[in-house]
C-alpha cells in the first residue's frame, strides 16, 4: 500500500482503534451506515458554515459512544431483540413502557 502523508498527530488507517471501529461499522445495517455518514456530513457542514468547533467535538463524542456500544456484542443483541419487539409503524408507546423495555 502507498505510504500515507498525514499531518503530525494523525492516526493511520490501520490503527487498532480504527480497525475496531470499522468492525463495528461493518456490523451496522446499510440504513444505519447511511445515517452515520449523514451525521458526519452534517457536523462538518455545520463547522464549515459557523467555524464553531463544538459541532465537531459533539459529533466526535457521539461517534465514540456509538462505536463503543456497537462494539459490545451484548448491546448489539439487545438492539436486535428490541427491534423485533417494537411497536408497529405509526403506533406510539407510553414513556413508562419504553423505560421498562430499556431496563429489561
Amino acid at each position: 500500500m502507498n505510504a500515507e502523508f498525514l499531518p503530525a498527530g494523525s492516526v493511520s488507517h490501520d490503527d487498532p482503534a480504527v480497525e475496531r471501529a470499522m468492525a463495528a461499522i461493518d456490523g451496522l445495517a446499510p440504513t444505519e451506515q447511511r445515517e452515520l455518514l449523514r451525521s458526519t456530513y452534517r457536523a462538518t457542514l455545520a463547522f464549515q458554515r459557523t467555524k464553531n468547533v463544538d459541532h465537531l467535538v459533539h459529533f466526535a463524542n457521539n461517534l465514540f459512544a456509538t462505536i463503543r456500544l456497537r462494539g459490545n456484542p451484548d448491546y448489539v443483541e439487545a438492539v436486535r431483540s428490541a427491534s423485533k419487539d417494537r411497536a408497529g409503524a405509526g403506533e406510539s408507546l407510553d414513556i413508562n413502557e419504553v423505560l421498562n423495555r430499556l431496563m429489561e
